[in-house]
């Protein structure tokens, strides 16, 4: 039997989750428009992958900038190379909320089961596992433990930080391998599907009306049975957006939904500075043999900050008291002006840490829309109230906690503490980044078969089609819900 052929528009989480699941039923190809395939070695330790964001000039990352309310413009980075965020991310791995989960997951015919069956099929704890996305528990020191002391103080107990559907607190998890990291590129046994790099698609193909049959490229026409759009939020979005406008598109388009009902996490850091050292990555960075001890040790097998983001423990709160988690707050062992050094230093001359805090389920909605050749993304950070007040409790929580004890004896300065106590708004302003979370943009335009309205052949299948976050972390959400796409395209389309 001659087996049909799927385009895969899209290298990345999605995109190469989805293609090694089809490989054995279709004859699959992946379109990725990043021009590099890999990255030197030396990146895929954990830690070391925030290097590439801090070069001054850019090659396996892209950068845009959006722009704030107030006129700050905040840096939002893309991949570009083959597997999309989850090799150029730490990453911090959630899996979230049963209750958000099944939300999302109603609107496909599926459940909390199955994603359980998909999450115990992909993920493993254990190291010596092979062709899963492995993970560790991050290192835990002094801060990690007066933080979580300080937390059950606070009758907050330890718990899974995997599942956010109480509040609980503990150590985080990281999509780490013994030395390296672990992404959607460790699902791969084998490669039986094409990969084209740097290539651009530009349009859907269609026949009949409103039957995808193929891509046109910036290099070929390419003729298949089915595509599968993974392109990511701004990919997919840019897109079918330009479908919308072009004047022989399936007029269809015109009325589907794209673009809007976008959102990000925001991201704001409360910077402590310490007594004394603790073995900071601040104290790591100023100093070489303290940079090599680390490196040492993390090739000696020893369990040391290289093997994550820098984040280290963290808590899942319910703030604002109506019986739903809805923020998660980072112990991250540095402090830092900016984020990624966007403000022109990377860490403190001092010994110290910060507390991230990520707001789970922001209000905020924006919008992508087509501007010229590209998007503008505006996630239109903070436009509802209810982020800001949400985030104004986290703060004060921060502050408790840190004036608390145990966490107290460790701090010698909360940066910026007046402005935080007296106006926190400002401080809010002044200091949020990019989560790098963004979904949405699809969710209104595709159905429960996760096919476009109205078109056959053609379906989406990555962060653009979530209406809402199931998680403070969206890699495994995306992995997830695409495994589960995986299975239900197969089972309908393979006989």
């Amino acid at each position: 039997m001659i087996k049909k052929t799927v385009l895969v528009v899209g290298g990345g989480t999605a995109g190469l989750t989805i293609a090694n699941n089809l490989q054995d039923y279709f004859n699959v190809v992946v379109i990725e428009k990043s021009k590099y395939k890999k990255y030197p070695p030396i990146y895929r330790v954990p830690l070391l992958i925030g290097l590439l964001y801090r070069k001054k000039t850019l090659k396996y990352i892209l950068k845009r900038e959006l722009l704030l309310a107030n006129g700050r413009r905040i840096p939002f980075f893309e991949s570009n190379v083959l597997g999309g965020a989850s090799v150029i991310n730490g990453c911090v791995h959630t899996i979230g909320s049963k209750s958000i989960w099944n939300n999302v997951l109603s609107n496909f015919d599926s459940d909390y089961h199955e994603l359980i069956d998909s999450y115990n099929k992909l993920y493993t704890t254990h190291q010596g596992e092979n062709n899963k996305i492995n993970l560790m528990l991050a290192p835990q020191n002094e801060i990690d433990m007066a933080f979580i002391l300080a937390l059950n103080n606070n009758l907050v107990p330890t718990g899974d930080m995997n599942f956010s559907d109480g509040e609980n607190c503990g150590p985080i998890y990281d999509t780490t391998k013994g030395f390296f990291r672990s992404s959607v590129l460790s699902l791969i046994q084998k490669k039986g599907f094409e990969v084209s790099s740097s290539e651009v698609v530009k349009r859907v193909l269609f026949e009949n009306g409103n039957n995808a049959v193929g891509v046109e490229t910036d290099k070929r026409i390419i003729k298949s049975d089915y595509v599968i759009l993974c392109g990511g939020v701004i990919g997919t979005c840019r897109l079918l957006l330009r479908e919308k406008k072009d004047k022989e598109a399936v007029n269809h388009f015109r009325l589907l939904d794209i673009g809007r009902g976008v959102q990000d996490h925001t991201n704001l850091r409360v910077n402590v500075t310490t007594k004394t050292d603790i073995g900071s990555l601040n104290e790591v960075f100023r100093s070489f043999r303290k940079r090599l001890s680390i490196f040492v040790n993390h090739f000696s097998g020893r369990h040391t900050l290289m093997v994550g983001t820098g984040a280290t423990s963290g808590v899942h709160l319910d703030l604002n008291g109506d019986g739903k988690v809805d923020t998660r707050i980072h112990v991250v062992q540095f402090s830092e002006t900016g984020r990624h050094g966007s403000d022109g230093k990377y860490f403190f001359d001092k010994p110290g840490f910060s507390l991230s805090i990520t707001p789970i389920h922001p209000a905020s909605r924006g919008v992508i829309e087509l501007s010229g050749g590209d998007v503008t993304v505006d996630p239109m950070y903070l436009s509802n109230d209810e982020d800001i007040e949400i985030l104004k409790l986290s703060l004060g929580y921060c502050l408790k906690l840190l004036r608390s004890e145990p966490m107290c004896s460790f701090v010698e300065e909360i940066v910026s503490e007046h402005l935080i106590e007296s106006d926190p708004e400002k401080y809010i302003n002044e200091n949020i980044y990019s989560g790098h979370h963004l979904i949405g943009g699809t969710h209104d335009a595709i159905d429960k078969d996760f096919n476009i309205k109205g078109v056959s052949g053609l379906y989406v299948c990555d962060a653009s089609l979530l209406k809402e976050y199931p998680a403070s972390n969206i890699h495994s959400s995306v992995v997830l819900i695409s495994d589960i796409f995986s299975k239900r395209f197969i089972s309908k389309n393979s006989s």
